[in-house]
């Protein structure tokens, strides 16, 4: 949705490959789409050079399958604050992905411990909550389960500085 949308935009401006993965192949690449006017706004306000914005873009590769994920360094979840959905998600996750992944969940109102304890590797599991618009906003606010370890915190905050945005704990 807009948020999965935006923190991909985000992170393929700081230079990132990015999965923008959702549940349906249409959705994803509408997403993708999205994206792409915001880029083009941005192009045409002379806030970005159209070279970068289609460096950006092709940083970008839309999917619909959550095994696309699995070598992804970091997975940043943005699904429906559901607590149900998302321990769910986490599960899934925590069988696809490789075990040095860092899993973090957007929400703002959920406790990210819930998450954690569907993986086998709690340590790896952050909240990482990019304000809405993402691209716009500079804050992120990076919440820590009672499980994640300091190496997990660290290597979240060097990638929401290495975003341009600046990172609260």
């Amino acid at each position: 949705g807009i948020m999965g949308s935006g923190i991909a935009e985000v992170a393929a401006k700081a230079g990132c490959e990015v999965i923008l993965r959702s549940r349906q192949q249409n959705t994803a690449d509408a997403m993708v789409a999205s994206l792409e006017k915001s880029l083009n706004r941005q192009v045409e306000k002379g806030k970005l050079q159209a070279d970068e914005a289609a460096a950006t873009l092709a940083r970008v590769t839309a999917t619909s399958s959550l095994t696309d994920l699995k070598d992804c360094d970091l997975v940043i979840e943005s699904v429906v604050e559901d607590l149900e959905i998302k321990k769910h998600l986490f599960d899934q996750l925590d069988r696809i992905c490789k075990d040095e992944a860092i899993l973090a969940t957007n929400t703002s109102t959920l406790p990210v411990v819930e998450m954690a304890m569907e993986t086998h590797l709690p340590e790896k599991v952050i909240g990482v909550h990019f304000f809405n618009p993402a691209p716009m906003m500079s804050l992120v606010e990076i919440v820590p389960a009672l499980t994640t370890s300091d190496e997990t915190i660290e290597t979240v905050k060097a990638f929401v500085e290495t975003c341009g945005k600046e990172a609260v704990l």
